[in-house]
């Protein structure tokens, strides 16, 4: 059984990730992102998301390394943008299974986005 992560720590790790790039702050918030409760896990995806590039990267690396869980893959688009497209792309390219699934929600979120974009123009 997994130990649950205050909510408390886990803001405290968000904001020490976003402020000073702590390598201790990114791996609370990516425990955090396995947690079984949703609370965890939409503080650190909030957090996540917040620090922008630098947790794009992170992610980005997780997924090199084959450590990329599904809830890590969804917050890319809402991160990444145009850049989160090309590690989807790859993503949805790879083996069937549970990474595949979100990176193909992912891209039709996209698609859908880029749709009402310009439709909008």
């Amino acid at each position: 059984m997994k130990q649950r992560i205050s909510p408390l720590r886990i803001i405290a790790a968000g904001t020490s990730w976003r402020m000073f790039g702590s390598r201790r702050g990114a791996e609370t918030l990516l425990q955090a992102m396995s947690a079984e409760d949703e609370q965890s896990r939409m503080l650190a995806g909030m957090s996540l998301v917040k620090a922008g590039q630098r947790s794009f990267d992170l992610i980005k690396a997780k997924v090199a390394a084959g450590e990329a869980s599904a809830s890590l893959i969804r917050l890319l688009p809402d991160i990444g943008g145009a850049d989160a497209r090309a590690v989807l792309d790859r993503i949805a390219a790879g083996k069937p299974g549970e990474l595949k699934e979100a990176a193909e929600e992912c891209i039709d979120l996209l698609d859908r986005m880029d749709a009402l974009e310009a439709d909008g123009s």
